[in-house]
C-alpha cells in the first residue's frame, strides 16, 4: 500500500488543485488589486508620473500582499519567503512599467491604461506565486 506525501506542506494544503488556488487567488486578488490601483491613481494624481506611481503602489502593496496572499491564498505563514515574494513583485513590476510605457505612447491615459494591463499583470503574479514563491516540494510515495 502506498500514500502520498509532500515533504514541507503545510497540512492543511494538500488536496487543494491548482484551480482552487487560483479562484482564490483571484478573489483575494480583487481586494490586492483594488488596494494597488487606489494608491496607484493615488500616487498618479499627486506626483503625475505613473513609473513612480507603479513603484511607490507596488512597494506598499508587496507587505499588504504578501500577508493576503500567502496566508489565504497558499497557507504559508513562513516569512522567510517574503524575500522571493518581492523579488516576484520586482518582476511584475517590471513588466507593468515596461507595458504602461507602451499604452502611454498610444496615446492612453495612464489611470486607463494600468486598467487595461490589470488582467495580464494578475495572470503574471499568480504564476511566479504559484510556480515560484510558493511552490511545493515534489510529491514523494511511501510504500509500507
Amino acid at each position: 500500500m502506498a500514500s502520498d506525501t509532500r515533504a514541507g506542506a503545510a497540512p492543511d494544503y494538500e488536496g487543494e488543485g491548482t484551480l482552487v488556488n487560483f479562484v482564490k487567488f483571484m478573489l483575494v486578488g480583487i481586494v490586492n488589486t483594488a488596494v494597488g490601483y487606489v494608491l496607484f491613481a493615488l500616487f498618479y494624481l499627486l506626483l503625475g508620473s505613473h513609473q513612480l506611481a507603479i513603484t511607490l503602489a507596488t512597494a506598499c502593496g508587496v507587505v499588504f500582499n504578501f500577508h493576503s496572499t500567502a496566508r489565504l491564498v497558499f497557507r504559508n505563514r513562513k516569512f522567510f519567503v517574503l524575500l522571493p515574494f518581492a523579488a516576484g513583485y520586482a518582476a511584475v513590476w517590471l513588466v507593468d512599467i515596461l507595458l504602461l510605457n507602451e499604452l502611454t505612447a498610444l496615446a492612453l491615459s495612464p489611470l486607463v491604461g494600468q486598467t487595461l494591463a490589470l488582467p495580464l499583470l494578475a495572470l503574471l503574479s499568480y504564476a511566479i506565486n504559484r510556480y515560484l514563491v510558493f511552490r511545493r516540494a515534489p510529491m514523494k510515495t511511501i510504500r509500507s
